[in-house]
């Protein structure tokens, strides 16, 4: 089952993970350095080695030398960010489910209300873990919902078990009253709580911003500098 995530916790485990943050810093000033090649039309004439100055002949090959770089530094900064993934994806989706016009649990008629109300035919008392239900993203524009419920019956051997699982629930099966259009209106919401959390929390921006700036550094050398001039 799906466990909380303490924000606070989260600040501080991230401030002290000094290899992420190496990492970050790293991919960050070749990504700059790559977007202020390209789109200021600098030339690195030469770079000082302490040792030897090495002036550079193919001044077009530096950005694909940098460009290699870049994709390689952000793979490699995405495998140390990964759990921090995981849990951003949990601080901002619990927001969005703690939204009553989303995600309401109403004891009164044992049924969920909201806008994912319709999604459900489930009866509150057959399913009572559908109260604690999370929010899932399992692929591109692919969303679901996970709830803990129980088996209970006789195995093989005649034994009485009880086993304790996460059910799925895809928002991609609709119904009469969960339609195409309120399944947009959910990604929607979804964009908000997303961009929400990226401009007002710092733990989003800390570790997402590196992606930016990679991002852009990509897109630099993909697409010429000149289309927009």
């Amino acid at each position: 089952m799906t466990q909380d995530v303490d924000k606070k916790s989260f600040i501080d485990r991230f401030d002290a993970d000094d290899k992420l943050i190496a990492k970050g810093k790293i991919l960050t000033t070749v990504s700059l350095i790559l977007l202020a090649l390209e789109v200021s039309g600098a030339t690195m004439k030469e770079a000082n080695t302490f040792i030897f100055k090495i002036e550079f002949a193919h001044q077009n090959n530096i950005a694909y030398l940098l460009l290699a770089a870049v994709v390689y530094l952000t793979i490699r900064y995405r495998n140390y960010a990964k759990p921090y993934h995981n849990e951003l994806f949990l601080l901002w989706s619990e927001r969005m489910m703690n939204n009553k016009d989303v995600f309401h649990y109403s004891h009164r008629e044992e049924a969920v209300k909201g806008l994912l109300g319709g999604a459900f035919d489930i009866c509150g008392d057959d399913e009572p873990g559908i109260k604690h239900s999370t929010y899932e993203v399992s692929g591109f524009l692919h969303r679901g919902i996970n709830y803990p419920t129980v088996f209970r019956g006789e195995s093989g051997d005649g034994e009485w078990i009880e086993e304790y699982y996460d059910e799925y629930f895809s928002l991609l099966s609709f119904n009469k009253k969960w339609t195409a259009s309120k399944y947009l209106r959910l990604l929607f919401i979804e964009f908000k709580y997303r961009l929400s959390s990226f401009i007002n929390d710092r733990e989003h921006l800390d570790v997402l911003s590196p992606y930016m700036f990679s991002g852009l550094a990509i897109l630099s050398v993909l697409i010429p500098w000149e289309l927009f001039t």
